[in-house]
């Protein structure tokens, strides 16, 4: 993950992610090891009800208080359609599924992202995948964004393959991975 976030960042993406421990920090750690000066800070969503770091609102920072934004609601309501309920969740469990929405679609939930890579076990046969992380995999659904999922070998080593021809195609050292 730290690999592909780099590749990503070297081929000039910005990272959008929830921040949680595991996927989302390696993927964070690449994004920084690659990125060029010019380049946005990795673009945190988070909320004011579950927000670990300590982070304040501050968008230039990428700092992105969920609740700050007057499309709040309507995030929300994305998450409710993408997971069914938010049945059996504290308002910290729901506030974590409501900033899914910006992750994928911006603050204005009008801007797509074009691609979505994730780490998380598939569940079924229905494209879901478990935890939290398939709320943002079901909004990718509905609006038609383009999905990875490392966990899945195929798919994994189609992206590796992809992130090396898009590298050598722009003269791009490939950097090794770990």
């Amino acid at each position: 993950q730290i690999w592909v976030g780099h590749c990503l960042a070297l081929l000039g993406g910005v990272l959008s992610t929830g921040d949680a421990p595991g996927s989302d920090s390696n993927f964070m750690i690449g994004y920084e090891r690659g990125k060029s000066d010019d380049m946005p800070p990795t673009q945190i969503y988070y909320t004011r009800l579950k927000n670990q770091k300590g982070l304040s609102h501050d968008p230039v920072k990428g700092h992105h208080e969920a609740e700050q934004y007057p499309t709040h609601e309507h995030s929300k309501a994305i998450a409710f359609k993408a997971r069914g309920s938010f049945e059996g969740l504290f308002a910290s469990g729901i506030g974590l599924h409501s900033r899914n929405p910006m992750q994928v679609l911006s603050h204005t939930l009008e801007h797509p992202v074009w691609l979505i890579v994730f780490y998380a076990r598939p569940v079924g046969k229905k494209g879901l995948v478990a935890g939290g992380t398939n709320t943002a995999v079901q909004v990718a659904v509905m609006h038609d964004v383009k999905k990875v999922n490392l966990y899945v070998e195929e798919q994994r080593e189609k992206f590796v393959a992809w992130l090396k021809d898009q590298l050598n195609k722009k003269g791009i050292p490939v950097p090794p991975m770990e």
